[in-house]
């Protein structure tokens, strides 16, 4: 195992010529288990960088291939357009060219040199490998013009007569040297710069060969299996070498002997084994060159009827179409819906305006009616707020006579009062006078004697006290104590009766006063109450003649709104048929706008639809031109692989040949014991292809292509021990 382990190929001996990395082409093969043989017993980390080299490897194998196929493309494109410069100074070189004949032919004189330009001048005449229908196409042209030009020129020279010859001639013959001078000094330069063209485009080949060969050995020999194989081989080689110089010196001399024979058949063999690769190449390409040729004139044909077709198209054609047709039905289907709505859209405004305007007029009538009912309510409120003002003042001026007719009873009252407690003070006082009036009645005579005594003793007043006698004395006292007694006896009723009057008098005097405060008081407060009094009354008359003057207009109102409300049950009802009529029309509206917008939707639809397409037409055309450039160059690869497979399998079949010649020489030279080992090489179910690969459940060799026959058609077991095996069983073996 160790061994085989050794002998295996790592991955960096991939070559650029490779069609896919090497781990997707074990992959791509299924059945060998090489890179999970070698990877397996390897610890994590070296397994991780390992295969992140090989990642590496192959991102740098795609990046190469990606690389080669751009160079391939760069250089078709190069080829295409290497002519295409030249192609166009020769299209104005060859009309100048034409210009200047037409007009040396008209004029009879050779024209002026234009001013040299920097590009040298190309001529009509210089031919191309690449471009014999250009050249033919310019011919033509310049047939038809020469020949216009020349009926011209011949009528212009007949209405002008005889040309002067020899001046003509002369300047022909030397713009005509000039001409052929520089035709050969350009194609001479054409010639060397094409042929250093191919010079260098040989170079290029034989290095880039030369630099991927190098790489191939630079990376096989980076290869340390390859070292260990060179370093297993070259010791069996010296070991056969020594086996073959002890077998004799007899056999090897006569090798050497056939083999300088053998030298002129084997460069026959080998330059007719190259002549027949070349002649399968050759016959190979030449079908395809046939049946390109072929397609070619296919597509001619019909490119030429179909430039023929587009270019004779006219109107009247393209109104034939189906999908004018459909546009054309779609177009009037829409103008005559369009023409239906916009008729439909003009009614129903008009409608929509006249019940506005009548709207507007019953609005108008109902305000002017409603504005003549109140007028007529407050003209007839007028009489009736004087009316209520004169009952209103009446019945303030009784209201306050009321009043001062209850302050007047009040007061009678205190008199009243007063008077009795006067009369309860005079009878007192009459007690009193009754009683001193019993007192003076028992001394009547004796005053009236002392009257008659005092008149007649009056002019004896100036008599002293001394002369008056002591009885008469003691009658004046005793009168006066008598007197006084009186007196004493009457003066407590006196008193009584006086701080009676007093009182009463003092309270009579303190209550007036009170009562005039009181009453000035009152008075004020009197006359801001009734100022609050009156303006409450007058405030509440005025809402009181308001609230009036409302009923009487509610009751006013109540009569003009029971009869509105006839008008307005029938104008509700002509105003419902006309809401139906108007819903109805507005619900036609918005169906036929609806229409009308899906129509310009679909119309826009339709638009966008078109230069869509129109989009994905010009798209798919430049897609078509890639397609075809990439198809051509994939032709072209295409052509160039069947020849080298032509040339292989030519090779091949020689090397079949020669393979099997060998081989028969081979057994017919050889032993039993040969011929035995040689069959127990073989495998064992085709017996044909050594045994290369082995079974790890049962360890039975067989040729890989039989493993994986097997494989593919589910026969998965051991065609000796029948034990059942996977992909993951097979191992790859080297004798």
């Amino acid at each position: 195992m160790d061994k085989m382990e050794d002998r295996k190929r790592p991955a960096s001996t991939a070559t650029p010529d490779d069609t896919a990395p090497p781990r997707k082409r074990s992959a791509a093969n299924g059945n060998d288990r090489d890179d999970y043989e070698k990877y397996e017993n390897q610890p994590e980390e070296a397994w991780i960088v390992n295969f992140t080299k090989g990642a590496i490897f192959r991102r740098m194998n795609e990046y190469r291939r990606e690389a080669q196929t751009f160079s391939n493309r760069l250089e078709e494109l190069h080829k295409r357009s290497l002519y295409h410069d030249d192609h166009i100074r020769i299209i104005d070189a060859w009309w100048r060219q034409v210009f200047d004949e037409l007009e040396l032919l008209v004029d009879s004189k050779v024209p002026e040199s234009p001013v040299v330009s920097s590009d040298p001048p190309y001529l009509s005449c210089v031919t191309f490998s690449d471009t014999p229908e250009f050249q033919r196409h310019l011919d033509d042209k310049k047939r038809t013009l020469v020949s216009r030009a020349e009926s011209l020129v011949r009528k212009l020279a007949e209405s002008r007569g005889p040309i002067s010859a020899d001046a003509k001639i002369s300047t022909l013959e030397s713009k005509l040297a000039e001409l052929l001078a520089s035709q050969k000094e350009h194609l001479v330069k054409l010639d060397r710069i094409s042929c250093e063209k191919d010079q260098l485009s040989e170079q290029l080949n034989t290095a880039t060969l030369r630099y991927f060969k190098a790489e191939k050995k630079l990376d096989r020999a980076k290869s340390a299996q390859v070292a260990k194989l060179e370093q297993q081989a070259f010791p069996k080689d010296l070991r056969s070498a020594s086996s073959n110089t002890n077998s004799g010196g007899g056999a090897s001399d006569a090798a050497n002997a056939n083999g300088e024979s053998s030298k002129p058949s084997a460069a026959a063999a080998e330059f007719k084994l190259k002549y027949d690769e070349e002649h399968a190449a050759c016959k190979k390409q030449k079908e395809q060159i046939d049946s390109l040729l072929a397609d070619i004139k296919t597509m001619q044909e019909e490119n030429t009827q179909l430039k023929a077709a587009k270019d004779s198209m006219s109107e009247e054609e393209y109104v034939r179409t189906d999908v004018f047709k459909v546009f054309r039905a779609k177009m009037e289907d829409m103008t005559k819906q369009i023409n239906h709505l916009e008729a439909a859209n003009t009614q129903m405004r008009e409608e929509c305006e006249r019940l506005l305007a009548e709207r507007t007029s019953f609005k108008r009538q109902l305000e002017a009616d409603a504005a003549t009912a109140t007028a007529e309510v407050e003209k007839e409120l007028k009489p009736l707020h004087a009316d209520l003002a004169r009952i209103r003042t009446m019945r303030d001026e009784q209201l306050a006579d009321i009043n001062t007719k209850k302050q007047q009873l009040d007061s009678d009252r205190n008199a009243l009062d007063l008077m009795k407690e006067l009369c309860s003070a005079k009878d007192d006082k009459i007690l009193a006078l009754e009683s001193r009036l019993q007192r003076l009645e028992p001394a009547e005579d004796e005053e009236m004697k002392d009257a008659a005594s005092a008149t007649a003793t009056a002019a004896d007043v100036s008599q002293p006290a001394d002369q008056v006698p002591e009885s008469e004395l003691r009658e004046t006292l005793r009168k006066l104590q008598r007197d006084y007694a009186a007196i004493n006896h009457e003066l407590p009723s006196i008193t009584t009766a006086y701080k009676k009057a007093m009182a009463l008098a003092h309270n009579k005097v303190m209550n007036i006063e009170a009562l005039e405060k009181r009453v000035n008081a009152l008075i004020a407060e009197k006359a801001h109450v009734d100022q609050k009094y009156f303006a409450a009354r007058k405030d509440a008359d005025l809402r009181y003649h308001e609230l009036t003057a409302v009923r009487r207009q509610n009751q006013a109102s109540t009569e003009i709104i029971a009869q509105l409300k006839d008008v307005e049950s029938s104008n509700r009802t002509t105003m419902a048929n006309l809401e139906k009529q108007l819903s109805q029309l507005k619900q036609a509206n918005v169906t036929l706008t609806t229409q009308n917008r899906k129509l310009e939707q679909d119309s826009q639809d339709a638009s966008r639809r078109s230069d869509a397409a129109l989009k994905e037409l010009d798209g798919l055309k430049t897609l078509a031109a890639e397609r075809d450039t990439a198809l051509a160059s994939l032709r072209e690869k295409a052509l160039a692989s069947e020849a080298e497979a032509e040339r292989l399998r030519t090779r091949t079949e020689a090397l079949a040949k020669d393979r099997d010649m060998w081989r028969r020489k081979a057994e017919g030279n050889s032993s039993d014991v040969e011929r035995n080992l040689r069959t127990l090489m073989l495998c064992t179910i085709c017996n044909d292809r050594f045994k290369d690969t082995a079974l790890k459940n049962c360890g039975h060799l067989f040729c890989k292509t039989c493993v994986n026959d097997r494989i593919t058609n589910r026969m998965r077991k051991c065609p000796n021990c029948s034990k059942a095996f996977d992909k993951m069983d097979i191992m790859a073996v080297h004798h």
